[in-house]
């Protein structure tokens, strides 16, 4: 129990103290501010304050005063001219945007209703300064209701303590403003102004100019130019000409079409080419006491936004920036108005005024992707054509390797037939030495086999080329035809056409030997020396023609049963599967006069 009443002891100890401070604190803040006043965070000692502090609390003190009679004055200006409004006349009242006098600035206030107003100078406390100012009352700019004189009226307020100048009562007049201004007459810089104004709001009445250049015209910058962003589209044109030497005016289709595309004024079209540099809208109506403020809407390829343009009362200047994309477009004006202070901000909607336009394509340009669908489709095709490209190449590289192995196949089996037609051509020989010594003829037996042996080894040595030399083939041949003339007495050509053609363009190895063989054995052997092989290599152009004949009796039964033949056959067809640029064709006629074989190598050189 005796802690307890220890504490409270304490707390009512510490309570009293605080009292007293704060007793003492009161009192001595009292004392402080004793013939002190506080305006805003200044505190203002009127017994000892300099001459310019005290003028500023005076002012403040009839302001004060004054407001309490409904007297307004503005913060923002000199707060000189004040005006009082009638009361109960249900007018809404708005602060008017800045005016200029004599390049200061003053306040105008825009008054919806009939109110009348009456006008005050609290600077002016008595007549005597009165006469150091004089004003004056303007009408519609146009009607001087007060010419320039000293307001003389002093008049006191309610309780007596603040004088002030009376300059007037002023009633509703429609669609009328006035512009109340002095000064002083010994010191011009103190002047103030108001401006009232009971006009209406109104929609602003637009015009629109589309600005342009032109390279027609010798001027600095190829020539400025404007166009009535409402004019229509120019399908004709008038021109001077001469019609019985007499110059005439007369009319033809537009020669050079420009960027208006308007059809009807209520669809405005233009195309955004180079030489179109800005919109500019005039504000025929503006100049007024409250702005417009002006917004831009846009609908690009399906995308719409909205910029604010800010506030303007005479002139908006849209740059290509901000409608250089093809699309639809609506700039708005909407009166803007507030009550004194800035607060609230009215927007009067139902008094906007719209201007809509289409901008198309240039001439040059009549279509036109956003950035992200070219994106994409840029992307599809890179896509499409990789995937393409790498298909492709995969088949042509199995294409290349079918072909390459066929070509080896064709290859292979061609050496198989060569290696045919080799020991063919061996048999023949043998058989013809055989021959010879079955006859004794051993001189000739041997002159045959040396020959033969020559033969041979040149043969053997060129078994792995499948291209020789017209030289190399045509010595062959005359070595083959040398050696069985020794045997059968007959005679025989070789001629290559035309004379002086080139013996190095190479020809398919022994492609002429089968049909040589052929020749001495089945045609020339019976004659003897009445028997005649004549072979001749022909150019023309790019081919070649190779030809074998003799006069014998041809070929007995089918010439195509030889072997020596048939290989040729399958030779040449192999040979033309792999020069597929070149062909090889063989031709067989055989009669009673003799035979000729005549192949073409089509497109060889």
């Amino acid at each position: 129990m005796k802690p307890l009443i220890r504490i409270a002891f304490v707390l009512i100890a510490l309570l009293h103290g605080c009292l007293f401070i704060h007793a003492q604190d009161y009192s001595s803040r009292e004392a402080y501010m004793k013939g002190k006043v506080l305006l805003g965070n200044t505190i203002i000692d009127t017994a000892n304050a300099p001459p310019g502090q005290m003028a500023f609390y005076r002012k403040k003190v009839r302001l004060y005063t004054l407001a309490n009679e409904h007297y307004y004055f503005n913060p923002m200006s000199k707060e000189n001219i004040g005006v009082r409004f009638e009361a109960g006349s249900n007018s809404s009242i708005y602060e008017g945007l800045k005016q200029s006098n004599n390049g200061q600035d003053f306040t105008s206030i825009l008054i919806d209703g009939k109110t009348s107003v009456e006008v005050i100078a609290q600077n002016i406390d008595s007549e005597p300064k009165a006469f150091n100012y004089l004003y004056r009352v303007i009408k519609n700019n146009n009607q001087e209701l007060v010419g320039w004189a000293p307001p003389l009226k002093v008049m006191a307020s309610a309780d007596g303590s603040v004088k002030y100048a009376y300059l007037g009562k002023f009633s509703y007049t429609p669609g009328e403003f006035l512009k109340i201004e002095m000064y002083n007459v010994k010191n011009f810089s103190e002047q103030d102004a108001i401006f009232i104004d009971w006009r209406p709001v109104e929609p602003a009445k637009v015009s629109g100019y589309i600005n342009y250049t032109s390279k027609h015209f010798p001027l600095p910058d190829n020539g400025s130019f404007s166009k009535n962003l409402t004019d229509l589209q120019q399908t004709t044109e008038k021109y001077f000409k001469y019609v019985n030497r007499k110059g005439v005016m007369a009319e033809r289709p537009v020669q050079l079409k420009d960027f208006i595309e308007t059809t009807s004024k209520n669809d405005i079209r233009f195309r955004a080419d180079d030489s179109v540099q800005n919109l500019q809208f005039d504000i025929g109506n503006g100049r007024r006491t409250y702005n417009y403020k002006v917004s831009l809407k846009r609908n690009i390829n399906g995308h719409t936004d909205s910029i604010n343009l800010g506030e303007n009362n005479s002139r908006v200047n849209l740059y290509k920036e901000f409608w250089k994309n093809t699309g639809k477009y609506e700039i708005i004006f909407t009166p803007k108005i507030e009550k004194p202070g800035g607060n609230p901000v009215k927007l009067l909607r139902d008094k906007a005024t719209g201007i809509s336009f289409t901008v198309l394509p240039p001439l040059d340009q009549q279509y036109s992707l956003p950035l992200k669908t070219v994106a994409m489709i840029v992307l599809i095709i890179l896509t499409t054509g990789g995937f393409m490209f790498f298909a492709n190449r995969d088949r042509q590289k199995r294409k290349l390797a079918k072909a390459a192995q066929g070509r080896q196949i064709a290859t292979l089996q061609l050496q198989a037939v060569r290696a045919q037609l080799n020991p063919h051509f061996i048999f023949n020989a043998l058989a013809g030495i055989q021959n010879l010594m079955n006859k004794n003829e051993v001189e000739n037996a041997n002159k045959y086999l040396s020959k033969f042996a020559r033969l041979t080894r040149n043969v053997l040595d060129n078994s792995d080329k499948e291209l020789s030399s017209i030289e190399h083939e045509t010595g062959l041949l005359h070595d083959y035809l040398l050696m069985e003339q020794m045997r059968f007495g007959f005679n025989f050509s070789i001629d290559i056409e035309p004379e002086g053609a080139d013996q190095q363009i190479e020809i398919p190895a022994m492609l002429l030997q089968p049909f040589a063989e052929n020749a001495v054995k089945h045609g020339v052997s019976a004659l003897k020396d009445k028997g005649i092989v004549k072979i001749t290599i022909t150019q023309t152009g790019d081919s070649l023609t190779l030809t074998v004949q003799d006069n014998g009796s041809g070929f007995s039964g089918n010439p195509n049963n030889g072997v020596g033949i048939k290989l040729c056959e399958e030779r040449i067809k192999l040979l033309n599967s792999i020069y597929r640029s070149s062909t090889i064709i063989l031709h067989k006629t055989a009669g009673i006069t003799g035979t000729l074989i005549t192949i073409e190598l089509k497109n060889w050189l």
